[in-house]
């Protein structure tokens, strides 16, 4: 795992803690309903975006300015500490939100649900009939 790679897990695992201390389960209040998400789907969506913009030092910077510097003193309340959860700054979770609402902005307009209504991508075969024929899903 690369030094970038390594923080954007970090961004994305403090995400998830973040939005399950929210809503008390990992999802995301979207306008038109939750968007229920993972760490596994937050990273690619957080480093796919930047990855074709900026480099692999910028990023690693980017996503170290997202989360509150790492403080070695324990919880008062706690006997042993084993560990520290990642936590985002207030940057860290704006730009989170905004990148998630994003996402469900594009999922929205491509508009496609299944049988029970749930938003979901179109087949691979009908993504050159869309509108949007620019937006890559890989």
């Amino acid at each position: 795992m690369t030094t970038h790679e390594f923080f954007c897990w970090r961004v994305a695992e403090a995400y998830m803690y973040y939005l399950m201390a929210t809503n008390r389960r990992p999802v995301y209040r979207y306008e038109t309903g939750d968007i229920e998400v993972s760490c596994h789907f937050l990273m690619p969506l957080l480093d796919g975006y930047l990855g074709d913009r900026k480099t692999t030092e910028w990023r690693a910077k980017f996503y170290m300015k997202l989360m509150t510097p790492f403080s070695e003193k324990a919880d008062p309340r706690a006997i042993i500490c084993a560990g520290k959860a990642p936590q985002l700054n207030r940057r860290g979770i704006k730009y989170m939100n905004a990148l998630l609402h994003e996402f469900g902005n594009m999922v929205s307009d491509i508009g496609v649900k299944d049988d029970r209504g749930m938003l979901i991508f179109p087949p691979e075969s009908e993504w050159a009939n869309l509108k949007f024929s620019h937006i890559s899903f890989e």
